[in-house]
């Protein structure tokens, strides 16, 4: 971990000296000699972490050194950087500034600066000293992943499909479990059988129940057989009441704060005790025959706090558990016995060792075929450690599994999978060891959002700047490098890129970055059964699970990092108290803290911040001083009702990515250039918008963002004026999303040639289109996904001509009411993988052209009426048009009729 701190502060240092606007003055020599001192130190860490993992304490002791020192050293490049940029806006974004005279003020600043640069080289001196005396070798980068290999190793996995992999990290295929999957899905779609039963898992870390219990989930007998499914991670720290709202959600499909056929909305829910909630699944489920997962129990208690919630209406309803603990499934169920996972035997080992170490579906070479055997079987037929160590392999050459085979000798306790996990941590490139580590901050069985995970990446400065590449794409090279090692596992793809759109972490994987982060000073995470830690935090990073302590966070002021996941604040002033001092943050997310109402003036002291996380909390507004976070990247404030944001907001030229409302973006006119811009989302609280106002002031905002790769505008009236007139210059736009009706003349779309000319994702909603958009739409020739939603369209009529939507791989047709013929030509979407038609209730088939589409995978109908899904079903109607299809999906069939 030291070689990534010193490394990337190298990297900042090089930075700051290149840069030809800065005058450093004085300062320039010795930034020079620190970059000089860490860069000769680094080749010596090496040496120094080998010896201090065989036992040798004085190690630990100047490792620890040399980071504190890169870490203050951090500190003061932050520290001018902020200057430097005060200076840039007191002279009106010069770029000639050095010829200016430095103020009286700045003489004083710089003079500090150079104090504390002076103290930092006599600590490098002693560090070097030291070196000596213990007879540290300079080991460079031997032993590890080069990053000249590294870099290629990343060309060629971007090569790949982003579906190459494997997304689970486990065994999609159930290797050596066909048998178990069989007999499960036997018991819970046992007819005969109508009581209310539960069936157990059972078997330890890493052996793959979650895994089986997955293909079990989603076996289609299982999803015919059931008319409600939840699925729900309970782990070590459940609470009842999260636990019961989980599964509301998922059995009644509420989603958004959208009302549902219950009646329910998820901010109805969320403001409901645990009585409440309990009475609404209980009435909910007596009628129907329902499916719910739990996985990883952990305690008895579980089932005995819940068991009386799940009604027994004698009609074959079913409960899934997962657990570690064989008393939890017998306690659970003392009549049926737990199914117990045993692990892969040597040959089921062996060919899950090599789908992984040798991608795709390659045999092993024969001069590796010793080795393969031989550490298959060393991973003790654990799952989990076969596509880790796989996946660590996977593209190495003979002298480091040689190498991996001597290192590791079997001990028959469960140790083979910490020592596979240990290693593979450690051969990570020293870059991804800290991205990799952060993910442990996130509470178990946690959803992650791989963009959120990607910015606080950046924001905590991970991630170099490259040349030709953004920050924000580097990282995601690095998310898919860690998923193609196997060391995350991919929840979701987006549908129109193909890359990771959520992710998740193994337990074992989590507990293991757990310890790592705690032995290297990285991170502490303080869970609501971990809060009595008496020396406060030794980390410059700290993640508070559902309380923070006070103080905690107030005897921390070195504290650069503070994530807080579902906070519960007990009074206003609680959020003053452990924000106070923290002035060198650089990150701070306090979303789904619903009880916080304000946040102190002082936060504008936080001149360091790059990621301000507010989304889903109860504040009202933003102190003024928020102008001053020069530094600032993220503002998230969505699903808050803040209204307004101080003019000087505006003119923080460090913005990538702002999710804020549409009251917040009027408030204020938008000065400077933002060319730093990529993300912005503009939602409305469904007041009224004087549209003069927001057409004027967007086509300014628009002017100054040419680097927006994403755009979401969620207003109930749209100027689509103003985006066509801007549309040429937004090279880097690739996705727009439109919510509102669109302002046209005639209410027809402009020509195509009037969209940014990159756009590859565009989804429109309610837009109120009186003329078929699918002559303009079908010559966009990039876009991949497209998705009509909610009225965008009122006519009855719509059709693709042959040769329209060149690249186009995901069509959603959904909510349009009116729609009841569609007409698609012969050579449309010759690219056309996936087909979506929710709730088109009016129309009357499937198009003629359709079965000229021979690329579709997949055909989705969702809330169709029965009489369309029974044309489908029968081969002289519809059923011709999709017999090539390999998978055509049934969902929520309605009873509407089609006329």
């Amino acid at each position: 971990m030291a070689e990534s701190v010193v490394s990337n502060v190298v990297s900042q240092l090089t930075d700051l000296l290149i840069q030809e606007v800065l005058s450093l003055g004085g300062l320039r020599d010795p930034i020079e000699w620190v970059k000089t001192q860490l860069l000769r130190l680094q080749g010596f860490l090496k040496d120094a972490d080998s010896r201090r993992k065989r036992g040798d304490a004085r190690m630990e002791s100047w490792i620890s050194g040399i980071k504190r020192v890169a870490y203050e050293m951090e500190d003061v490049i932050d520290t001018i950087n902020y200057m430097l940029e005060r200076r840039h806006q007191r002279r009106g974004g010069i770029d000639s500034i050095s010829r200016y005279p430095h103020t009286p003020c700045e003489l004083i600043f710089q003079h500090k600066i150079g104090f504390e640069i002076e103290k930092i080289k006599e600590k490098i001196r002693c560090i070097s000293e030291s070196r000596d005396i213990c007879g540290i070798a300079n080991l460079g980068e031997s032993g590890v992943e080069k990053s000249s290999d590294w870099v290629d190793n990343l060309q060629i996995l971007t090569q790949f499909s982003p579906y190459f992999y494997d997304d689970t990290g486990a065994y999609t295929d159930a290797i050596g479990f066909e048998h178990d999957k069989e007999r499960l899905v036997k018991l819970l779609v046992d007819s005969e059988n109508k009581k209310r039963s539960v069936i157990s898992i059972v078997g330890m870390g890493g052996l793959g129940k979650t895994t089986l219990a997955k293909n079990v989930y989603n076996d289609p007998a299982v999803r015919k057989y059931f008319d409600a499914f939840a699925w729900v991670a309970v782990s070590i720290n459940y609470r009842v009441i999260e636990l019961l709202k989980d599964i509301v959600k998922k059995v009644m499909e509420i989603k958004e704060k959208k009302e549902t056929t219950t009646g329910i909305t998820l901010e109805e829910l969320e403001q409901m005790g645990e009585e409440e909630v309990t009475e609404h699944l209980h009435n909910f489920l007596k009628d129907k025959r329902y499916l719910v997962v739990m996985d990883d129990v952990w305690s008895v208690d579980v089932w005995r706090q819940m068991h009386h919630i799940f009604p027994n209406g004698n009609n074959g309803s079913r409960i899934l558990l997962t657990t570690r603990n064989v008393e939890v499934a017998r306690r659970a169920e003392p009549w049926i016995p737990p199914h117990e996972l045993h692990p892969l035997n040597d040959t089921q080992s062996l060919e899950l060792f090599r789908r992984k170490a040798f991608p795709p579906k390659q045999d092993v070479p024969t001069e590796l075929a010793a080795l393969a055997k031989g550490l298959a079987k060393r991973c003790g037929g654990l799952p989990l450690a076969l596509v880790v160590l796989g996946g660590f392999l996977s593209e190495k050459d003979h002298d480091t599994w040689s190498r991996v085979a001597k290192s590791w000798e079997s001990s028959g306790d469960g140790q083979e999978c910490l020592s596979i996990l240990g290693s593979s941590y450690d051969n990570l490139p020293y870059p991804l060891k800290p991205c990799f580590l952060y993910i442990a901050a996130f509470p178990e069985d946690s959803t992650i959002s791989a963009s959120k995970l990607v910015r606080l990446w950046v924001a905590e400065g991970f991630v170099p700047q490259e040349q030709t590449r953004t920050m924000e794409e580097t990282a995601r090279d690095w998310l898919d490098n860690l998923v193609q090692r196997c060391m995350i596992q991919v929840v979701k793809r987006s549908v129109a890129y193909g890359r990771v759109k959520s992710i998740s972490i193994h337990d074992m994987l989590r507990d293991f970055g757990l310890s790592e982060a705690r032995k290297d000073g990285f991170l502490h995470v303080c869970s609501s059964d971990n809060m009595a830690i008496s020396d406060g935090l030794s980390s410059r990073r700290a993640a508070f699970h559902h309380r923070i302590n006070d103080e905690i966070a107030n005897s921390s002021a070195h504290l650069r990092t503070l994530l807080g996941f579902k906070l519960v604040l007990n009074d206003t002033t609680a959020v003053g108290r452990f924000l106070n001092g923290l002035n060198l943050l650089r990150v701070l997310d306090l979303e789904d803290a619903t009880d916080l109402r304000k946040l102190p003036r002082q936060i504008g002291n936080m001149i360091h911040l790059r990621y301000l996380g507010l989304r889903n909390t109860g504040l009202k507004r933003l102190p003024s001083s928020i102008g001053d976070l020069l530094n600032l990247q993220t503002l998230d404030v969505r699903e808050t009702n803040i209204f307004w944001l101080p003019k000087s907001f505006w003119k923080i030229r460090m913005l990538r990515h702002l999710y804020i409302n549409i009251d917040m973006f009027l408030s204020a006119k938008i000065p400077g250039d933002h060319k730093n811009l990529q993300t912005l989302q503009i939602t409305g609280l469904g007041g009224f918008v004087n549209v003069y106002h927001f057409r004027r002031s967007f086509g300014k905002a628009l002017g100054k963002m040419d680097s927006l790769v994403s755009l979401l505008l969620n207003v109930r009236l749209l100027p689509m004026d103003v985006l066509c007139a801007w549309a040429p210059n937004l090279h880097h736009l690739r996705s727009l999303n439109l919510y509102g009706q669109l302002l046209l003349e005639q209410q027809q779309l402009p020509d195509g040639c009037q969209f940014p000319p990159n756009l590859t994702k565009l989804i429109l909603r309610e837009s109120k289109l009186e003329h078929d958009p699918m002559p303009v739409l079908e010559k966009l020739p990039n876009l991949r996904l497209l998705a009509l939603k909610l009225d965008v369209y009122l006519g009855k009529s719509m059709s693709c001509s042959a040769g329209g939507f060149p690249r186009l791989q995901h069509l959603i047709l959904e909510g349009l009411h009116h729609l009841e013929e569609w007409r698609v030509g012969v050579g449309a979407m010759p690219c056309l993988t996936h087909l979506t038609i929710d709730g088109c209730w009016k129309l009357k088939m499937l198009p003629e052209g359709l079965e000229c589409v021979t690329t579709l995978r997949e055909l989705k109908l969702i809330e169709m009426p029965r009489a369309f899904n029974d044309r489908v079903r029968n081969e002289e109607e519809d059923g011709y048009k999709v017999r090539r299809i390999p998978s055509i999906i049934f969902e929520k069939e309605c009873s509407r009729q089609l006329f």
